[in-house]
């Protein structure tokens, strides 16, 4: 991989906040850096940038922000019990009406 122009992401701390802030730049120039939320939009921001500029994704950065997205689904995603409902208990079912034509009074004589 040609490691001249790379684009690269990083995790920041946030001064404003106590939450982790992601960092998503290119080598060549650290200084327009562009900063994200979660690590899932920086993913998002990073093949944008790929896209667009033609610039490869350094492969340890890639692997870190899959990791920090897995970790963060892992902690959000319910739990198997906790997804399975329990079965309500049979209906009886009952005889339908036939619905369809009246049938035809009959003619007094």
């Amino acid at each position: 991989m040609n490691t001249s122009n790379v684009i690269l992401a990083a995790k920041a701390n946030s001064g404003k906040s106590t939450n982790n802030v992601w960092v998503v730049y290119t080598s060549d120039n650290s200084s327009d850096k562009m900063y994200c939320t979660s690590a899932y939009k920086a993913m998002r921001l990073a093949f944008l940038l790929k896209k667009r500029l033609g610039l490869n994704i350094s492969d340890n950065c890639l692997a870190r922000l899959s990791q920090e997205i897995a970790k963060a689904k892992g902690a959000t995603a319910p739990t198997a019990q906790e997804v399975q409902k329990p079965e309500p208990a049979p209906v009886e079912e009952k005889p339908k009406k036939k619905r369809g034509r009246k049938p035809k009074a009959e003619k007094a004589a």
